[in-house]
């Protein structure tokens, strides 16, 4: 047999066999296009556009009437003192929450980073908190500081260091004190899984030529650590930000928004004026004027990173 037709025949054998899987993936991409548009028309572009719709309409649930009003939401919700009192405690919480789990997962997550029994059982039950539902969480927080039935007072007036009931929910201070307690109990976790992504992907040798240069520790979190974990911190940021404008579970759970609007967050807000008032068009404006500003604080957070880790390659 003359081995260029066995050398032909081999190939064409070998083409025809490859080509198959090459179609059945392409046709794979295909069947998954129809639920991701329908995914994206149904649960994202249809539900953001009729929002943005209704925001320039007066819609009342109560009469089933509707008429168009402009900019009228949008122009009552910035000149309302209920709106603009609720953007403040929402950002006053937001604060508060993410500096003490920044600070909290941070230090937490270098102490896991090193090597020592138990680690893993460690990481196990930091971890835990997460996996609770916020409102679960909210209940359960609502027993633990419970208007003269609280067992932290309990515990606290045992150990001396109160003397009687402290009314933390009765009292706007200590009631966003609770709600802040709250979050950072539940969401620290998060924190700690995405900074110690960051911290296990640095090279051990970084480490190793600091103590050839004698570094200090402080000095070698400061030139290694911290310029190495910077993209997943400012990711983790980023995301906690975002839920923590959007914060609703817990304080619906835990306070209603009480004491007189002093834990009453704009997602509460949104929330109180279209499902009790029924003023579904100033609901809308208001979720929109949210959006927006989650929409801007992303873009400048994510530009800003993307650009400084561009300079450091």
């Amino acid at each position: 047999m003359d081995l260029s037709n066995v050398t032909r025949y081999q190939s064409a054998v070998a083409v025809e066999a490859a080509a198959p899987p090459v179609v059945i993936k392409r046709r794979g991409y295909l069947l998954i296009w129809p639920a991701f548009l329908y995914l994206l028309a149904f649960l994202i572009v249809y539900p953001f556009g009729y929002n943005v719709y209704q925001s320039f309409f007066e819609y009342s649930m109560l009469t089933d009437t509707s008429w168009f009003a402009g900019l009228k939401n949008y122009v009552g919700l910035f000149t309302s003192p209920e709106y603009l009192n609720s953007v403040w405690v929402g950002s006053l919480i937001a604060f508060f929450c993410l500096a003490i789990e920044t600070l909290l997962g941070l230090s937490i997550a270098l102490v896991l980073n090193q090597n020592f029994k138990g680690k893993v059982l460690a990481r196990i039950l930091l971890i835990l908190p997460l996996g609770t539902i916020p409102v679960i969480n909210g209940y359960m927080f609502n027993i633990l500081f419970f208007p003269n039935a609280s067992v932290v007072d309990h515990i606290l007036n045992i150990l001396g260091i109160i003397n009687g009931p402290m009314n933390w929910l009765q009292d706007p201070i200590k009631a966003r004190i609770v709600i802040i307690a709250m979050d950072v109990w539940q969401w620290t976790s998060f924190m700690i899984i995405m900074i110690l992504a960051g911290l296990s992907a640095i090279p051990e040798s970084f480490y190793e030529l600091a103590k050839l240069d004698n570094m200090s520790t402080w000095k070698t979190f400061w030139r290694i650590t911290l310029p190495k974990i910077k993209f997943p911190l400012a990711l983790a940021m980023l995301i906690r930000a975002m839920d923590l404008l959007k914060f609703f579970d817990g304080v619906y759970a835990l306070t209603k928004g009480g004491p007189q609007s002093a834990t009453e967050t704009v997602s509460f807000y949104i929330y109180r004026i279209g499902f009790k008032a029924f003023n579904v068009g100033y609901a809308s404006a208001g979720s929109i004027i949210v959006w927006a500003i989650i929409w801007v604080m992303s873009f400048i957070v994510i530009s800003k990173v993307f650009a400084a880790k561009e300079k450091a390659v």
